[in-house]
């Protein structure tokens, strides 16, 4: 988990590639169900900042996500090693 003298690049490579998939349906929900940005032009550079910034928004989303299914395992494995741990003794 988080740990004082962590960085984020030392996550575990399996975080990183379940970032890829997560981070392609949130932005897909995002630009064409959440934000419906279909409806837009794209002939401003204020079209494209708004692409720009959807992406960077279903980024964050798509991190959280990955940390909170983190969390979650690892509490479940928490969880099950004290329940291994108390029915062995």
């Amino acid at each position: 988990m988080l740990v004082k003298g962590n960085m984020i690049g030392s996550m575990p490579k399996f975080d990183w590639v379940l970032l890829i998939p997560v981070f392609l349906g949130v932005s897909y929900y995002n630009i064409f169900l959440g934000w419906q940005l279909q409806l837009y032009s794209v002939t401003e550079a204020e079209d494209f900042g708004r692409y720009v910034f959807v992406l960077c928004l279903s980024f964050c989303q798509s991190f959280a996500y990955v940390l909170f299914i983190r969390l979650a395992v690892s509490l479940l494995k928490y969880i099950y090693q004290n329940k291994r741990q108390n029915t062995s003794s």
